[in-house]
């Protein structure tokens, strides 16, 4: 007769998982990721409603015109750190359930994704009319290096 599980162990496995038979320094690193991995979860649930609630006042209340560039500006830029956080999230979250089989913490190539997005968010919201090209060029060479640098992960991983 299997053992049963209780309501911890149910609910939340990547947590409980080979407890008993952690270090204390991995306990310290699980332990770690699951307030992380709350505090992220809440941010995340705050900036969702804030992202409904600005995108409805943008929409219906303040804007004249709703497909003015800005507004479109403003939302990319709220959906796009909201995803950024999850995947931040996720990442944490992966790395509980892997840590058994690979070890380590957070994988290079996720840092790597998560600072492609956080580069292209910022794409998405520059103000055209108040562009400094040398800003435009060190963004440009920030997004080729850490494309680059993902290439390079890649290529490593899969030899």
């Amino acid at each position: 007769m299997p053992e049963s599980k209780n309501w911890l162990e149910r609910q939340l496995p990547e947590i409980t998982a080979n407890w008993s038979s952690l270090s204390l320094y991995r306990r310290f690193e699980r332990v770690i990721s699951i307030v992380l991995t709350l505090a992220i979860a809440l941010l995340v649930l705050v900036a969702i409603f804030y992202l409904v609630a600005n995108v409805f006042s943008l929409l219906f209340i303040t804007t004249q015109d709703p497909f003015d560039y800005r507004l479109f500006q403003a939302v990319f830029d709220m959906v796009l750190t909201v995803l950024i956080a999850m995947e931040f999230n996720n990442s944490i979250v992966r790395t509980m359930e892997e840590e058994g089989r690979l070890g380590g913490f957070i994988h290079v190539e996720v840092v790597v994704l998560i600072a492609i997005m956080a580069v292209v968010r910022k794409f998405m919201v520059l103000e055209v009319d108040k562009l400094d090209p040398l800003h435009l060029l060190g963004l440009g060479g920030a997004i080729l290096a850490l494309g680059a640098t993902y290439w390079l992960l890649k290529r490593a991983g899969s030899d």
